[in-house]
């Protein structure tokens, strides 16, 4: 039930519904003060990514899909099947500083071998660390 701003839509604001959020299009959103740990389950590879971060309230969560995979230079025409961008960030209040001033923020990503599957990963369990 966190809300988001869909780039794809003008930076509308809606609130996802669901517990967790699967691909079948492109995806290019913000989600809003997220919590300080995100898993990201990898069910191909039976891993699962955490993403942890300090000082930085919100993630983008995006994945370019087919057509506009094949238009980036850079980018395989077939790659958008193995890739999802999720990074720490600070959208909806921008972090601005003055001279002298510090701010720090941290994100730390690591894998963790499971397979949800097989009911070896309950993501509540790998979030709170047991």
């Amino acid at each position: 039930t966190l809300d988001y701003l869909d780039n794809l839509l003008n930076k509308q604001r809606f609130t996802e519904q669901g517990d967790a959020i699967t691909f079948e299009a492109e995806v290019d959103k913000i989600y809003l003060s997220t919590p300080t740990k995100i898993a990201i389950l990898d069910h191909e590879k039976k891993r699962t990514l955490v993403l942890r971060k300090d000082g930085l309230p919100d993630a983008v969560v995006w994945n370019p899909w087919d057509k506009k995979a094949k238009a980036m230079a850079d980018f395989g025409d077939d790659e958008y099947k193995h890739m999802l961008c999720v990074e720490a960030a600070a959208i909806e209040k921008p972090i601005t500083l003055k001279p002298g001033e510090e701010w720090r923020g941290r994100q730390e990503l690591s894998a963790v071998p499971s397979s949800y599957c097989s009911g070896q990963l309950d993501p509540r369990r790998v979030l709170q660390g047991s």
